[in-house]
């Protein structure tokens, strides 16, 4: 689990912290005056660093418990309850141990005995302490549940809008004339002269369609998937550019890691629809396995002549699925040589 600064940049980073630190303050201050009537007294700085572990700890430990919560999964009541209370508990216990590490390097520099640690340790602050964290937890735990829980919910709300947007343009793009009218084209010619590869050519048709309608409501595949489904429709376009087009697979090491369906898909699709492709000067994708949690997309850049601009729109959607999905973006590289596209993928759990 990420530290809720693990995505941030360096500057967030540092701010994020300073605005702990200012929360520690005035906590502290407030402790300060309810517990020895003043704002400053000899304690003032142990009880600062103090209670900025405690947030730091507070944050993290959160995050912990209810990062990844999902608002409409079943039985999602009885297990936020029961991270609810963990997660008080787990903040007690620690506030504990870090008052009690402190106040043990306290006492030893005070050279006395042994027999004088708990006596001391009753008549100290430790029972305010005790009070004050309790309380302070207690709506700190709330509030921080009830930020997480609307940040779920947003998250949750956000991914099905653009699954929703994925399902339309992935289906407009399976099912779009221009696609239909190809493969039925090449169909009706293969008909005539070679049946033997037009009933090749009609189930790997099928299987192409079959494979969207049954992971278009996915979040994740298995890469194996995903990779056979690329071979069929990339098969369906190769019988019509023949040695114009060509595809290598390499997913050595991927294992039983997991990808957004129909994403390589898309990808591949995307280098047939805005490169030039001859036999003379043919159109080369290759898919890897990177060994970083990545799948490699690349293609050797000869592009098209376009009119108007690229929208882009798809490789925005893809991005911001893999971002709401596996936490982490799609990665672009671009030279006179090529165009290469990474795309996180599931890590196999251990």
């Amino acid at each position: 689990m990420k530290h809720p600064t693990a995505n941030k940049t360096l500057r967030q980073k540092v701010v994020w912290h300073l605005l702990i630190l200012a929360g520690a303050v005035v906590i502290s201050s407030l402790f300060s005056l309810a517990i020895a009537q003043k704002l400053i007294h000899p304690g003032t700085l142990s009880m600062l660093v103090l209670t900025f572990l405690q947030l730091e700890l507070f944050l993290w430990i959160g995050y912990l418990f209810f990062y990844g919560v999902k608002p409409d999964a079943p039985g999602v009541v009885k297990s936020t309850l029961i991270r609810f209370v963990l997660f008080y508990l787990s903040v007690m216990v620690i506030a504990v141990i870090v008052f009690l590490a402190l106040f043990t390097y306290h006492f030893s520099r005070t050279g006395a005995g042994f027999s004088e640690f708990i006596p001391s340790l009753i008549h100290s602050d430790f029972k305010a302490f005790l009070t004050a964290a309790g309380i302070g937890f207690a709506i700190g735990a709330l509030f921080f549940f009830y930020t997480q829980w609307y940040d779920a919910v947003k998250r949750t709300q956000k991914l099905k809008q653009e699954k929703l947007i994925f399902q339309y343009e992935t289906l407009k793009s399976q099912v779009n004339p221009h696609f239909l009218f190809n493969s039925l084209n090449t169909l009706s010619s293969l008909i005539r002269k070679d049946v033997e590869l037009s009933e090749q050519f009609i189930l790997k048709l099928s299987s192409v369609y079959r494979y969207v309608l049954e992971n278009q409501d996915k979040d994740l595949v298995p890469v194996e998937n995903e990779l056979a489904f690329v071979k069929d429709f990339f098969a369906l376009q190769q019988v019509r550019d023949q040695e114009k087009i060509e595809l290598q697979i390499d997913s050595n090491g991927a294992g039983s890691e997991k990808i957004i369906p129909v994403s390589l898909q898309m990808l591949v699709e995307n280098a047939l629809k805005h490169n030039k492709a001859s036999r003379n000067e043919p159109l080369r994708i290759t898919i890897h396995y990177e060994g970083l949690d990545k799948m490699v997309v690349r293609n050797n850049l000869q592009e098209k002549d376009q009119l108007g601009p690229k929208s882009g729109i798809g490789l925005r959607n893809l991005d911001e699925r893999c971002k709401l999905i596996l936490d982490r973006g799609i990665e672009l590289m671009k030279n006179e040589d090529e165009f290469v596209v990474k795309l996180p993928v599931q890590a196999e759990k251990k």
